[in-house]
């Protein structure tokens, strides 16, 4: 079957290349060829083993299924192979069926993309293909739709781990237009994975454009919004993006909806990938028989569910969507009230709400259209009369118009409402299968998530099973053995444990740990899970709670922080119990997701438990591998750790922590060091002071603590070690300390980014780097091995001057452990090179100069830009180091508020050129000249700085008129611009405008044989040039103010030979000096100062010029060289 499907997709994609006609026939059929698809490769897989495992498993299912209200209307994503036996399998249109008919170039994409994305083990054989026929491709309009197709298929699959290499790499040597387009798209893939449908009209026509996408979205109070979006953005990058741009403080149950017709699409906030809706609407579109360009599908903004803690006064933006969302829903019958009297005091609220406290009869008569659901004025003028009644005789009752509240706690009073009454209609829905518990039913069900709980709904809307999330004690996910679908696992209070076969498990499980979460954070209950008696005597300033498993613990706010009589510290909380008051060790109770107290029903599951099952089922973390295997601090903390710290501290963020043994030195915690971990740095108290800092700066950055206004930052803890050989040390333990034992996902993984940066940038001692080493590779997390792999490259590097630069940061926060950096040539062109955390200027312009296959590697330099500035980056400076550098020193010395002005300071170029003009014989390294010599000296003779005569000006003007547009000379006859592009323009005026189209068309015609090649009239070009006196040298315009001898207007050039004065208006040169008789410089932001001679009697040359920096760096550069060599 593979191999039928590959040769029919080699066939589409010349087709869609247009290097094969096209079929003789048209297309009858509205079916899209997704379903030809589907239905193509489903007859394979109905014979697999898999499949009828999977049947057998799961039983008979209906095929018609009644859906939960309105916005569950969608196609199932349970592919179909799990819901349709083989005796509903009709007969199905071959391969050959499709390909002998006429298709668009949309469906052409659809059959070759949608077979990458039904089949992963055809995703490699896809990008071969279409690889293999852009290579050598000489036909233009082919190569580009090759480009465009390989771009949509990065857009929608990834290639396998082996592939992946290949395929960079060929991207990277791709053309200029396409290359990092596509290599943005592939990481941007690779980091959200595969779609689920092929690419819709929309990114069609963006891909050809190789722009972003821009979507409208609708908000509830009829504002619109426009994101930009690409094919891998997913519902909550979207979500989050629009969220933040309208200003959206309590974003939490927000989610996007798409509508076409009578269709509704919830996307949710998830992992959902946004264009996979739209292309599923186009589809949709085709099958009733319209055109999938114009599918007039919407895209709202809606509040799909509330938080368990929902609290309108949080945020008044999100009170006034949610209001309106509410009013429009009443209206439009989409929610319904319980009683008249509910729907009057709604009404009544909107009113206040829109018109303040004064009632007005007409004005409500004339609103009641809009605010009644329909079905309740099918009486007409008898209705309204009733209804105006009933909502005026509310208003009245109401304390608003008395107390002349803020018409904003009106809609917060509807929202509130909504949150209280209508928690189904205010829900997350996930198809799911129930494969385990709940014995009465099995099969297709629906998950619903709300501000009340789980529940599980049947097809027919009865709701099978509520639980309480005080009753989830544990949620993970695993992957299908057959690789299919995930499953969700629920462990219960209650000892029992439900399955669900769900393709949204992943977004169930990270909602509910969400929840989880945010309720034990906000919980002011706790269980006793282990007995507790207070020490006697009682010191009456710390009373302490006696405790018994099982007792129910109302908390206070009060936690404190001792050490007990062994020498371990402990976190204490104060509670009530039994009308007693007191604290209690947080080892002894559990703390419970609720907001309101529990029932007896709930503490008796609780009581039933065994303490051992108990703390097993409160770890939120699981691992393959046992917890003794992995190696820990705790030996080495025996002997060089400091001892605890016998003194009462405040902890702010022990409350709802709850893990067993933190009071540890060795184990993670959320606890501030009153003191370095190691030994050896009590009696430093500079260092002491700084390793605690250091340790504050980790738990911010990894979110275990409060950041308060200002982000955490990298730099606090990262430089301390690059100053100070004694702290390198620190840092490793305390990043071992808080990976050890650390439950919470977000902080765990904010660890790892700091541990894989250190890596690559610190050593540290012989006996910390054992204890490293062992720490790593009993690690299973993806960065662990990567870290192992940076400490032992490390230790043959010179250790980095500066803490890691942004753009490593960034990269590894989105698991991007290789770094590819464009680096522009002078030509015009960009390549990608991979730089990491030891690359030196010299070791990227050694692979610069290897891809390009320069013979001679002297004189070429890296250069950052930043705006009009350019600097050169030292051969033997780390790049990483430098950039760092230069930012800072760009921001202190541009001190502004400006947003803007800040955005465009952070953002660079790399450019890789000739600095030091050295083997300067054209045609020595013809590449060389092609794309360094030719576009950086072309530059030199535009700008005026060589002096050329009228005959010579005319040559070379054919010359570079030929490189750009060839011998046909119709461009220079039409355009009055073009002249200017070829001559300088101090030699324009030389003659009239039309002698030189002249004399140049009548030139070109004699000068240059046909069909010759570019390259060799470059290199003419630079023959001619080579003949000038001042060939090779970097000019500086210059003001003098200091030799009245001496013209004003000045060109300083420094070339091979030493540094010139060149008169700026005849280009003669004034004065020539060896390198050897420049004594000494200096140079400001505003000025450069030089003294040429010997001590007897030296010249002082005094020049205005904002380029003094780049004097002195050329200056230094060529003495540096030659004193070398």
């Amino acid at each position: 079957m593979d191999e039928i499907a590959a040769q029919s997709i080699w066939i589409m994609i010349l087709r869609f290349m247009g290097d094969m006609a096209e079929a003789k026939y048209d297309s009858t059929s509205n079916d899209t060829i997704m379903q030809k698809l589907t239905q193509t490769l489903r007859k394979s897989t109905l014979q697999s083993k898999e499949f009828q495992e999977a049947l057998a498993s799961m039983g008979d299912m209906e095929h018609q299924r009644r859906l939960i209200r309105k916005t569950l209307k969608r196609k199932t994503k349970i592919p179909d192979v799990l819901r349709q036996t083989s005796d509903r399998i009709v007969d199905l249109e071959s391969y050959q069926q499709i390909l002998g008919a006429r298709t668009t170039n949309l469906d052409k994409l659809h059959f070759i993309i949608g077979h990458g994305i039904l089949r992963a083990n055809l995703r490699d054989e896809i990008f071969a293909q279409i690889c293999k026929q852009l290579i050598k491709n000489p036909y233009r309009v082919s190569f580009a739709k090759g480009w465009i197709l390989l771009s949509l298929c990065i857009g929608c699959f990834p290639p396998s781990s082996i592939f992946e290499h290949y395929l960079r790499c060929f991207i990277q040597l791709g053309p200029q237009l396409y290359a990092p387009y596509c290599e943005n798209r592939l990481n941007r893939t690779l980091k959200n994975g595969a779609r689920t449908q092929p690419p819709s009209w929309l990114e069609l026509q963006a891909t050809r454009n190789k722009s972003t996408i821009t979507l409208q979205v609708l908000l509830m109070d009829n504002g619109t919004q426009k994101l930009q979006v690409d094919s891998a953005s997913t519902a909550q990058e979207t979500v989050k993006q629009l969220t933040e741009h309208i200003g959206l403080i309590d974003s939490f149950g927000f989610s996007l909806v798409l509508v076409l017709f009578d269709k509704v699409i919830s996307l949710g906030s998830g992992s959902e990938h946004i264009m996979d809706a739209i292309s599923h609407c186009e589809q949709y579109a085709k099958e009733q028989g319209q055109n999938e360009r114009k599918a007039p599908w919407k895209l709202y903004l809606r509040k799909e569910m509330f938080s368990p803690w929902y609290d309108p006064t949080a945020d008044s933006l999100a009170v006034h969507l949610i209001y309106k969302q509410i009013i429009r829903g009443l209206s439009a019958g989409e929610y319904r009230c319980h009683s008249e009297k509910d729907i009057a005091m709604i009404c009544a609220l909107q009113y206040y709400a829109e018109y303040g406290e004064n009632m007005n009869p007409a004005v409500l008569l004339k609103s009641l259209p809009d605010y009644l659901p329909k079905h309740l004025l099918i009486e007409g003028d008898k209705a309204l009369r009733f209804w105006a009644n009933l909502i005026t005789d509310t208003f009245s009752s109401n304390d608003y118009p008395n107390s002349l509240a803020s018409r904003l706690k009106a809609k917060e009073d509807i929202c509130l409402y909504g949150h209280l009454n209508w928690p189904m209609m205010f829900s997350r829905f996930f198809e799911a299968i129930l494969t385990t518990g709940l014995q009465l039913s099995k099969g297709n069900i629906v998950i619903a998530i709300n501000s009340n709980g789980f529940y599980m709904l049947n097809e027919s809307e009865v709701i099978l099973g509520h639980y309480d999330y005080v009753e989830i004690s544990k949620v993970t996910v695993e992957r299908d053995s057959n690789d299919l679908i995930d499953i969700l696992h629920l462990e219960l209070l209650q000892k029992e444990e439900l399955s669900f076969k769900c393709c949204e498990a992943r977004d169930v499980e990270t909602l509910l740990l969400f929840i989880l979460e945010n309720l034990k954070q906000r919980s002011k209950f706790a269980l006793a899970i282990e007995d507790f008696k207070p020490n006697k005597p009682q010191d009456l300033t710390f009373p302490q709670l006696s405790l018994s498993r099982g007792d129910l613990v109302q908390l206070t706010s009060k936690s404190k922080s001792l050490s007990e009589t062994s020498g371990n510290k402990c976190d204490w909380l104060e509670g009530k119990c039994r009308d007693a008051k007191g604290f209690f060790p947080t080892k002894s109770i559990t703390i419970l997701a609720t907001l309101t107290k529990p029932s007896e029903k709930i503490l008796e599951l609780y009581k039933k438990y065994k303490n051992d099952d108990l703390r097993s089922t409160l770890a939120r973390k699981f691992t393959t591998k046992l917890a003794s295997n992995l190696h820990n601090l705790e030996s080495f903390a025996k002997n060089h750790f400091r001892p605890q710290l016998n003194s009462l501290r405040n902890s702010t963020s022990c409350l709802h922590t709850i893990k067993a043994k933190n009071e540890d030195l060795w184990r993670h915690s959320r606890n501030l060091l009153k003191a370095p971990l190691l030994k050896s740095l009590q009696e430093d108290h500079d260092l002491f002071d700084l390793a605690v800092a250091m340790f504050n700066s980790i738990l911010k950055y990894m979110g275990d603590i409060p950041t308060g206004k200002q982000s955490s930052s990298i730099d606090l803890i990262f430089k301390p070690t690059l100053k100070y050989e004694q702290l390198k040390d620190e840092l490793y333990c305390q990043l071992m300390k808080q990976l050890t034992d650390n439950y919470v996902n977000y902080s765990e993984e904010r660890g790892w980014d700091l541990m894989y940066l250190a890596t690559g940038l610190i050593h540290p001692s012989a006996i910390v780097l054992k204890e490293l080493m062992a720490f790593l590779r009993t690690r299973s997390h993806v960065l662990a091995v990567a870290s192992l792999k940076r400490i032992k490259r490390v230790s043959n590097k010179k250790q980095r001057k500066q803490p890691p630069y942004i753009l490593e940061v960034e990269c590894i926060q989105q698991r991007f452990e290789k770094i590819y950096h464009k680096v522009h040539i002078p030509d015009g062109s960009a390549e990608a090179f991979e730089i990491h955390a030891f690359t030196r200027a010299l070791d990227l312009t050694h692979c610069i100069a290897s891809r390009l296959k320069l013979k001679y590697l002297e004189g070429f330099s890296l250069f950052v830009r930043i705006g009009k500035r350019t600097f050169s980056v030292p051969d033997g400076e780390y790049l990483f180091d430098y950039l760092y550098e230069l930012m800072l020193w760009i921001k202190e010395t541009m001190p502004t508020r400006n947003v803007d002005v800040k955005r465009k300071v952070s953002s660079y170029q790399l450019y890789f050129m000739k600095k030091l003009w050295f083997h300067l014989q054209p045609g020595k390294d013809p590449n060389a000249d092609t794309f360094f010599h030719y576009p950086q000296e072309l530059a030199k003779y535009m700008a005026g700085y060589y002096k050329i005569s009228c005959d010579k000006a005319l040559k070379l003007a054919c010359f570079i008129y030929y490189v750009d547009y060839g011998i046909d000379s119709k461009a220079l006859q039409k355009s009055q611009e073009i002249l200017s592009q070829i001559v300088p323009q101090d030699l324009i005026r030389l003659m009239k405008p039309n002698e030189w189209k002249t004399q140049l068309i009548k030139r070109l015609n004699n000068l240059i044989p046909t069909n010759i090649r570019k390259d060799l009239i470059k290199l003419q070009f630079l023959e001619h040039l080579a003949e000038q006196e001042m060939f090779g040298s970097t000019f500086f315009k210059v003001k003098q103010t200091s030799d009245g001898s001496l013209p004003e207007n000045l060109y300083l050039a420094v070339n091979r030979k030493g540094f010139h004065i060149v008169d700026a208006s005849t280009k003669n040169t004034l004065q020539s000096f060896d390198f050897k008789e420049l004594n000494f410089w200096s140079s400001g932001n505003t000025y450069f100062n030089i003294h040429i001679g010997n001590l007897l009697g030296s010249n002082k040359l005094l020049c205005i010029t904002d380029q003094s920096y780049k004097i002195d760096d050329l200056l230094s550069s060529y003495i540096n060289y030659l004193n070398i060599h």
